[in-house]
C-alpha cells in the first residue's frame, strides 16, 4: 500500500460525500455528514487495513462488519450511546434493520426522516458499503491487472450508488443537482486519467510530453465541464426543476378510509352510553381549547368519512407514514402554541388526539415506542392515527399552533378557499328550504356561514337521546336522519346532527365546508384534564384565503325540548327525495374501527414474550448471523471441494487431490509456499512430512499403473496425518483461521500422463493439466 492507495482513497471519499449532499433535503438539515463521515471511515478504513496485514476479502468484510457496529451508534445514533461511547441493544438493532427496512421506510415516512431510529443510520450504511466494495476493487483487484482501465472504473460504481440512492430517498428540492453532477463528473474523469501514471514511458522526454499531454487535458475537461455545468443548471431551472420525479410521490402507499368505520357514526357511543368514561388525560391545554379527534371531508349521505384519497388526493390530503416531526401545514394563522402531553386510560380507537396544527408528534411511553411505523398524518386534515389503534398506558407528546379567531368584520369580505372535495349525493328538499331562508340578503361567505350558524343554535334544541330528555333524538347523521331533522316542528339532536346539517348546507352554497369530531373538555386548574365520553363534541370548519381554516358551532345550548314536535300541515307539495334506508345503530353495534379490527384478533389472555426479549434477541442474532453465516458458508465450501478432490475423478486425478488438498491447507495455515515448483521441490520448502505425500502422487500420476482404493485411502490419510501435524505447530488463531479462510494457491509445476505425452499442471488444481507439451 503506497501513495496511489491513499490518493484513490481521497478521490473515492470525495466523490462518497458529494454524492451524499443529496440526503440533505430527505433529513432536513446537514447532521447526516456525520453518519457519512463514520461511513467512509468503516469502509475504507478495514479495506485499508487489510491491505496493509494481507487479509484475505473475506476477512476484510468481516472487519468491516465489525466496525460497523461498533462505531455506529457514536457516528449515525450519538443519542442512543452509553455514556458516549458503547452502543445499546436498541441501537445495535436500528442498525441491524438501516439494510433492510430503511429503504422502504424513507420512501413512505414523511420528511425530515427523523425516527424511527434505523433511518438515521442509512447514510452511515450507504457510504459504508460503497467505499468498501469501491476500495477492495481498486486494492485486490486493481494490483493484479496493471494495465486494465475497467477496474478502476467499476470502483466509480461505489460513489454512484450513493449517488443514486440519495435521489431514491430524496424530494422534489435537489441541492445544486447540476452543480454537484459537473463537480462528480469532472473528478472522476481527471482521476482515471491520471490515476495510470507514467510507468511504462522510459524516456524522460517522452514523460515530460505525456504530463503535459495530460494537463492539457485536465483544464481543458474542467473547462468543457464548467461550461456544461452552468448551461445545464441554466436549463434545468428553466424547464426540468417542474417535472421532477420523486420516488416518494410514486410509493408511498395510501391509507384506505373505506376500511374504517365513520367516527362520527359512534358519536353517541361517548355521549350516550359511556359518558362518565375517562377516555384520556390531557395536559397543557387552555380554557377555550376543543381536542381534534377525525376530519371528515366525504359525505356519502349515510355518514361523514374522510376523503378517499384517489379522489381528492390534492384537497384532503393523505394519511401518509410519518417520523416525529410531521409535515407541516402552511394554510394556518397562529399566535399561539401549546405544547400537550396525553395519557391513554379507556380509548381505543385509531384516531389520534390532537389540538390545533400538529407540528412535532413524539410516541413516547406504552406500546408506541414499538409501533411508530403504524403511524399516519396528514398535513392538510392537521390529524393523524394510528392503524393499529391506541391502547391503556399508551402516551405521546404534541407540539402544535393553534389558529387564531378571526375578529368581528376581519372575514366579511374574505374569499372561501377553492378545494375540490368529492360530490355529494342531492340535499334532502326540507333541509334546502330552511337553508333558503336562512342565507336570504346575505352576499358574503362568512355572513352566510354565520347567517346559518346562528339559525340553527337560535331554532334548533339540544338532545342526546338519553332517558333523562324530553323528547327522544335518534342517532345518525345520514341523508334520511337530515330529512326528518327539518321536517318536524322543532330540531332535536346534538352535535352529530347539527354539524353535519350545517356542512351540508355549505356545500349545497359551493362551500368546501368539512366535519370535524372531537371533545371540548373543561379545563381544569391543576394542569392535567380528564376527557370524557360526556366531552366529545363536531363542528364545521371552512378554509378562508390568507387566514386558514375557521370553526363554525351551529349546535344549541343544552335547553328544554319542547313536548309537541309533530310536524306543521304542509300547504305545498315538496320535491320527493329519494333517501336511503335508516341508519340508526343498536347500542351494540357502535363500535369503533379499532374495535371492530380486534374482534377479529387473537384473545389478549393469550401468553406472549415481552418486547425487551424480542429486541435483545433480534438485537444479538442480527450480528451474529452477518458474523457466523459468512463462516459456515466458507466451511461448507472447503468441505466440497475435499469431497470432488477425493472422490470424483480418475485414481491419479484422485492422487493429485490429496496433494492439491493437503497443500492448500498448508497454505490456509499460513505456510509460505512457493509459486511454480515441482511437487518434491514444493515439499522440501514447506514441511518435511510432505516428502512422502510428494512422491506418491507423483508416482500416481507418472507410474505404469493407477493405484488401488486402498492406496488412495492410505494417501489421504498420510495427507491428513501432515497437516493435523502442522496444525499442533501453529497457534490457536492461525488454526481457526485456517479453518475459515481461502488463501490463494500458489502455482507450481506437476506432470501426469496425457493422450499424447505428459502434460503440465499446477499444484493448486483440484485436476492438474494443462498445456502440451
Amino acid at each position: 500500500m503506497g501513495a496511489r492507495s491513499l490518493v484513490d482513497a481521497g478521490v473515492i471519499a470525495a466523490l462518497t460525500t458529494l454524492a451524499s449532499l443529496g440526503f440533505a433535503p430527505a433529513y432536513g438539515s446537514g447532521w447526516f455528514l456525520l453518519a457519512v463521515a463514520g461511513g467512509l471511515l468503516v469502509g475504507i478504513g478495514p479495506a485499508l487495513i487489510g491491505a496493509r496485514l494481507g487479509l484475505t476479502r473475506v476477512n476484510t468484510v468481516l472487519v468491516a462488519i465489525a466496525s460497523y457496529f461498533l462505531f455506529g451508534t457514536a457516528f449515525a445514533l450519538p443519542q442512543s450511546d452509553l455514556g458516549g461511547v458503547l452502543p445499546t441493544l436498541a441501537a445495535l438493532a436500528d442498525l441491524a434493520r438501516a439494510p433492510v427496512f430503511a429503504w422502504r421506510d424513507a420512501v413512505t415516512l414523511s420528511t425530515p426522516l427523523l425516527e424511527p431510529g434505523h433511518l438515521a443510520a442509512l447514510p452511515y450504511f450507504v457510504a459504508a458499503a460503497c467505499s468498501l466494495v469501491s476500495m477492495m476493487l481498486l486494492l485486490w483487484v486493481a494490483p493484479a491487472r496493471p494495465h486494465a482501465v475497467w477496474p478502476p472504473t467499476v470502483a466509480l460504481l461505489g460513489p454512484l450508488a450513493v449517488l443514486a440512492s440519495a435521489i431514491f430517498i430524496g424530494t422534489d428540492d435537489s441541492v445544486a443537482g447540476v452543480l454537484r453532477g459537473g463537480i462528480f463528473a469532472a473528478v472522476a474523469l481527471v482521476w482515471l486519467s491520471w490515476r495510470r501514471g507514467f510507468g511504462n514511458v522510459a524516456s524522460k522526454d517522452a514523460r515530460r510530453a505525456l504530463f503535459r499531454a495530460r494537463a492539457l487535458g485536465t483544464g481543458v475537461l474542467v473547462l468543457v465541464a464548467a461550461l456544461l455545468t452552468t448551461a445545464g443548471g441554466f436549463v434545468a431551472s428553466a424547464t426540468v426543476a417542474d417535472q421532477r420525479v420523486v420516488a416518494r410521490e410514486q410509493i408511498t402507499p395510501p391509507f384506505d378510509p373505506l376500511s374504517h368505520t365513520s367516527p362520527l357514526a359512534g358519536f353517541r357511543e361517548y355521549s350516550k352510553l359511556n359518558p362518565d368514561a375517562v377516555l384520556f388525560d390531557a395536559t397543557g391545554l387552555q380554557g377555550g381549547d376543543r381536542i381534534r379527534l377525525a376530519t371528515l371531508e366525504s359525505y356519502s349521505g349515510k355518514s361523514w368519512q374522510i376523503a378517499d384519497p384517489q379522489q381528492s388526493l390534492e384537497a384532503a390530503g393523505s394519511y401518509t407514514l410519518s417520523g416525529r416531526v410531521v409535515p407541516s401545514n402552511p394554510f394556518v394563522t397562529a399566535s399561539s402554541q401549546r405544547h400537550l402531553d396525553v395519557t391513554i386510560r379507556d380509548y381505543s380507537d385509531i384516531w389520534l388526539p390532537s389540538v390545533g396544527v400538529p407540528t412535532d408528534v413524539n410516541l413516547t411511553g406504552g406500546s408506541l415506542p414499538e409501533r411508530r411505523g403504524d403511524f399516519r398524518f396528514n398535513a392538510r386534515a392537521s390529524g393523524g392515527l394510528l392503524t393499529s389503534g391506541l391502547r391503556e398506558g399508551d402516551t405521546y407528546e404534541i407540539a402544535a399552533l393553534v389558529q387564531d379567531l378571526p375578529i368581528e368584520g376581519q372575514l366579511d369580505n374574505a374569499d372561501v378557499v377553492d378545494l375540490a372535495y368529492p360530490d355529494m349525493p342531492a340535499a334532502p328538499a326540507a333541509l334546502v328550504e330552511r337553508l333558503q331562508s336562512y342565507v336570504a340578503g346575505e352576499t358574503s361567505p362568512y355572513l352566510q356561514l354565520k347567517a346559518i350558524e346562528n339559525a340553527l343554535m337560535a331554532e334548533g334544541y339540544f338532545s342526546h337521546g338519553t332517558a333523562s330528555d324530553t323528547v327522544p333524538s335518534r342517532a345518525g347523521h345520514g341523508l334520511d336522519r337530515m330529512q326528518e331533522l327539518f321536517e318536524l316542528r322543532y330540531l332535536v339532536g346534538d352535535e352529530e346532527q347539527y354539524a353535519s346539517a350545517m356542512a351540508i348546507m355549505a356545500r349545497q352554497l359551493g362551500f368546501p365546508a368539512r366535519v370535524v369530531m372531537g371533545y371540548a373538555p373543561e379545563v381544569t386548574s391543576d394542569g392535567t384534564t380528564e376527557v370524557r365520553g360526556s366531552d366529545v363534541t363536531a363542528w364545521v370548519e371552512v378554509p378562508f384565503e390568507r387566514f386558514g381554516w375557521v370553526a363554525f358551532d351551529p349546535t344549541p345550548e343544552r335547553t328544554d325540548v319542547p313536548v309537541n314536535t309533530t310536524t306543521d300541515p304542509q300547504s305545498k307539495p315538496k320535491a320527493q327525495v329519494r333517501q336511503p334506508p335508516q341508519t340508526q345503530e343498536k347500542p351494540d353495534e357502535l363500535l369503533t374501527s379499532a374495535d371492530e379490527r380486534r374482534q377479529e384478533e387473537e384473545p389478549d389472555d393469550e401468553e406472549t414474550l415481552p418486547g425487551w426479549i424480542l429486541t435483545l434477541g433480534v438485537s444479538l442474532a442480527v450480528p451474529l448471523a452477518l458474523f457466523f453465516v459468512p463462516l459456515l458458508v466458507i466451511g461448507l465450501l472447503k468441505r466440497r471441494r475435499r469431497r470432488r478432490r477425493q472422490h470424483e475423478g480418475t485414481p491419479d486425478l484422485r492422487a493429485a487431490g490429496a496433494w492439491s488438498d493437503s497443500i492448500d491447507r498448508y497454505a490456509e495455515l499460513g505456510y509460505a509456499v512457493p509459486p511454480r515448483r515441482t511437487r518434491a521441490q514444493t515439499a522440501a520448502a514447506v514441511h518435511p512430512s510432505l516428502a512422502s505425500i510428494a512422491d506418491r502422487s507423483d508416482l500416481a500420476v507418472f507410474g505404469d499403473e493407477l493405484p488401488t482404493e486402498e492406496q488412495l485411502a492410505l494417501l489421504w490419510a498420510d495427507a491428513d496425518a501432515s497437516v493435523a501435524e502442522a496444525r499442533r505447530s501453529v497457534g490457536f488463531w492461525r488454526r481457526l483461521r485456517g479453518r475459515f479462510a481461502f488463501r490463494r494457491r500458489q502455482r507450481a509445476v506437476s506432470w501426469r500422463r496425457g493422450t499424447f505425452g505428459v502434460h503440465r499442471g499446477t499444484a493448486g488444481n483440484d485436476r492438474p493439466g494443462g498445456e502440451h507439451v
